[in-house]
């Protein structure tokens, strides 16, 4: 009896290590390719010059104000992203785009994109997980993909992958008017190492900045900014349904970036986080939509406390257009006077600077 209990122990183990071993073999593992993104890029800026008819264009043709290449910066650590990916066919058809969100972190001295988690309401919109969870990493079988990134990854609609954009806020895209900033398509490959590394073209600024720069003029001795802060009005109203989600950044067409009209300018938006730099001086900025003030005017309304004693100034701005991708810098001179003086724009640069 003794001898019989050790044979069933040994077989129940037998079995036990048997079980182990299916599992093992049956649980799912990845199939086709890692891919990992790199060097997430956005360009920085532009020129400031007019217009043209779209066309096949490049950065620096003079399209949309662009008559140079704008600088390249790497996308900050910690920005969100949305990414859509889609198969090419055999007959050049593709597939229905898919969508992951990812967050750009650095790793081994180089920044990429890792995928991360989102939620859905119910009603298909996504949002980010907040606090930011990384997840699975993205594996794809051989083929072509058409690649497309938008950033920072705000509410969007699952099926018809349209945002919100409104003033007061940045937004990065790939953009088919540029050669430089369309969609990638890139093939993917089978290797020994499972492993492609891959590099997405640049995004770039869909959105105009202003930029403002206070300096401490004569007899001024002590500045500092009202909650208020800086109210910019007149800009382009932007184009919302119901969820405020209209920007379809997925499409390839360029009748779906955003335009500058003339009509429709009653939006506000406000600049109320600045910088206090060492030499008394003030800086803050905002992004806008793309505005045409050729037949309107801008005007931005300063509440500063100037000596410790609150403070108005208005600043009208007019016969101006405010392309997507380009900075507007102002510099200002708050004298104790209270005097504000309106100058010619200084230059033609890509940041277009303003003395005033």
């Amino acid at each position: 009896m003794r001898r019989l209990l050790t044979i069933y122990s040994l077989a129940f183990v037998l079995f036990l290590v048997a079980c182990s071993n299916e599992e093992e073999v049956l649980s799912p593992q990845p199939k086709g390719t890692k891919i990992r993104i790199l060097d997430p890029m956005v360009y920085a800026g532009g020129t400031n010059s007019s217009a043209a008819t779209r066309a096949d264009h490049t950065l620096g043709d003079g399209w949309s104000g662009f008559t140079s290449v704008p600088p390249l910066t790497t996308l900050p650590v910690g920005t969100t992203v949305w990414l859509t990916y889609r198969l090419k066919n055999a007959d050049d058809s593709w597939n229905t785009p898919n969508l992951q969100a990812y967050v750009v972190q650095n790793s081994a001295g180089y920044n990429a994109l890792y995928p991360c988690k989102s939620t859905e309401d119910g009603e298909g919109y996504l949002t980010v997980t907040t606090p930011i969870e990384t997840t699975t990493p993205l594996y794809l079988e051989d083929g072509t993909y058409q690649f497309r990134m938008v950033a920072p990854a705000n509410k969007i609609n699952r099926s018809s992958l349209s945002m919100q954009v409104e003033n007061g806020m940045y937004l990065y895209s790939n953009d088919e008017r540029y050669t430089q900033t369309a969609s990638a398509e890139i093939t993917v490959t089978s290797t020994e190492s499972g492993v492609q590394n891959i590099q997405l073209n640049p995004m770039i600024h869909q959105m105009a900045r202003i930029k403002v720069k206070l300096n401490k003029g004569s007899n001024v001795y002590k500045m500092e900014m009202m909650p208020q802060g800086i109210e910019v009005s007149g800009l382009q109203d932007p184009e919302e349904d119901d969820n405020g989600l209209t920007f379809d950044w997925s499409s390839l067409n360029v009748e779906d970036t955003l335009e500058m009209k003339k009509a429709d300018k009653y939006t506000r938006t406000y600049i109320k986080e600045f910088t206090y730099n060492d030499d008394g001086s003030i800086e803050g900025d905002i992004g806008i939509l793309p505005t045409d003030c050729m037949s309107t005017q801008m005007v931005l309304l300063f509440n500063i406390a100037v000596n410790g004693i609150p403070t108005q100034y208005v600043l009208t701005l007019k016969e101006r257009k405010f392309y997507h991708g380009h900075s507007y810098n102002m510099n200002l001179s708050v004298g104790l006077d209270g005097n504000i003086t309106v100058l010619s724009w200084a230059n033609q640069s890509w940041t277009g600077e303003l003395d005033i």
